[in-house]
């Protein structure tokens, strides 16, 4: 998988962002702080907040506060965020579907880019298209050859419209030509556990978060969505080697917070991010949840953000996306 960004360039990242600013944050925390996120409970993101949250006692003395905003693919959640105190006691997870909404939503009552301050981007996953081994897709080409036969007929999950998930879901039967009728839950655990029962017969999700799933044998991985195969299951192909050349979509997630969140807070944040992302047992569990530490400066965070609300615009508008809802 084509990395966004690694930890072994994290050292020289973090040169370019120096906490001078530290002083007069000395009092922060001193109350609990809150990680809103858009989604459900159960799912990787949520997974992800509450792995940063659990470092916050030790860290600061202080705990943090997991808080699942659902709904609107992401925008409810981020809404909020952008709309609180620049004090640092609301801080948000997010997902690389945050990116896509100005594309997808007429108004979203807040600025994707310039209501928030990033803090560091945490960590990178592949989507992958998901069946239920019952469902007889054997492969993403008998997928699409089933869907060509019976348009709009075959279910597929996702987190929610407008999310990362969906919008990959989008894209792919843009550029494949094919029609499937979309079914949303909000985020969370709920596509997993739709496919494994048979709810859906596949889903688009990020592969975070699936890997007992797939060990287990009740769900099969058809491919991945980044352009080059995913190095925890390398027999898994990816879409752009089997029915769409040239895909590429990668699943990230960053922590943030409001704009104009101090940098003496930014950096402390960075800081920790930075050391939870270096340890082996942090690792070892993202990995577990097929996914990979991707820490950042806050400001290379930034213009990944910007970066990608650009690009996701561009998308929607030439492949229609916004039309396929």
């Amino acid at each position: 998988m084509k990395k966004i960004l690694g930890i072994a360039t994290l050292a020289a990242l973090q040169a370019c962002f120096t906490p001078a600013a530290a002083q007069g944050a000395d009092s922060w925390p001193n109350r609990p702080v809150r990680i809103i996120h858009g989604f459900a409970p159960a799912g990787p993101i949520d997974n992800f907040a509450r792995l940063l949250a659990a470092q916050f006692n030790d860290r600061f003395g202080e705990p943090a506060i997991v808080e699942g905003k659902p709904g609107a693919g992401g925008t409810i959640a981020a809404r909020f965020v952008a709309r609180s105190p620049s004090d640092g006691y609301i801080l948000y997870l997010m997902a690389s579907g945050h990116a896509s909404a100005p594309g997808l939503y007429k108004s979203l009552g807040y600025d994707p880019v310039n209501d928030f301050t990033m803090i560091s981007v945490v960590a990178q996953s592949p989507y992958a298209v998901i069946a239920n081994p019952a469902a007889g897709y054997g492969s993403m080409r008998e997928l699409i050859d089933a869907a060509r036969q019976q348009p709009e007929k075959i279910d597929y999950g996702s987190g929610g419209i407008g999310s990362g998930m969906h919008l990959a879901a989008t894209l792919l039967q843009a550029r494949t030509g094919v029609r499937l009728n979309h079914v949303a839950y909000k985020g969370g655990g709920a596509p997993a556990l739709a496919v494994i029962g048979g709810e859906v017969p596949v889903i688009m999700t990020a592969l975070a978060g699936m890997s007992t799933y797939i060990a287990e044998g009740k769900v099969k991985p058809l491919a991945v969505t980044t352009g080059e195969r995913f190095a925890q299951y390398p027999d898994v192909p990816t879409l752009s080697e089997t029915v769409a050349p040239g895909f590429d979509v990668t699943a990230w997630y960053a922590l943030a917070g409001p704009k104009d969140l101090p940098p003496a807070i930014v950096a402390k944040l960075n800081d920790m991010v930075r050391d939870t992302l270096q340890r082996k047992d942090i690792i070892e569990s993202l990995r577990l949840q097929a996914a990979e530490p991707a820490g950042s400066s806050p400001a290379v965070a930034q213009e990944l953000l910007a970066s990608e609300v650009v690009r996701w615009q561009k998308v929607v508008r030439e492949e229609g996306l916004a039309d396929m809802n």
